[in-house]
C-alpha cells in the first residue's frame, strides 16, 4: 500500500468523524500496488446514511483530507447500501482493494 502512516491515519480519523461506525472504507486502485508510482487516492465507502447525508459526509470527508494530507487527487466512490444498487466499481473496489475500516 502506497500511503504514508500519516496519510493512512488521517484518512481513517476523518472517515470515522464523518461516517457511522457501521460504515466501511477501502483503498483501491493504483495506491494498493507497491510496484506502481503516482496515482490518485481511490477510496470506496459503503454507508448506511441516506443519500443526502452521504453526499454531505463525502464532501466534508474530502475537505478534511485536503487539510490533513495536502492537495492530492482523491476519488471517493459512495455505495449507499440501502439503495441496493450494484455497480461494477463496487465489486472491483472490494475485490482488489484493501479494507481500512
Amino acid at each position: 500500500m502506497r500511503l504514508s502512516e500519516q496519510e493512512l491515519s488521517s484518512i481513517k480519523l476523518s472517515f470515522k468523524k464523518h461516517f457511522t461506525p457501521n460504515d466501511h472504507l477501502w483503498l483501491f486502485g493504483s495506491r494498493v500496488d507497491d510496484t506502481r508510482k503516482g496515482g490518485d487516492i481511490d477510496l470506496y465507502v459503503e454507508t448506511e446514511l441516506s443519500a443526502k447525508d452521504a453526499v454531505q459526509a463525502k464532501i466534508r470527508f474530502d475537505a478534511d483530507l485536503m487539510i490533513l494530507i495536502g492537495e492530492q487527487r482523491i476519488d471517493i466512490v459512495l455505495n449507499l447500501v440501502h439503495d441496493h444498487t450494484e455497480l461494477q466499481i463496487y465489486q472491483i473496489a472490494k475485490e482488489t482493494g484493501i479494507s481500512l475500516l
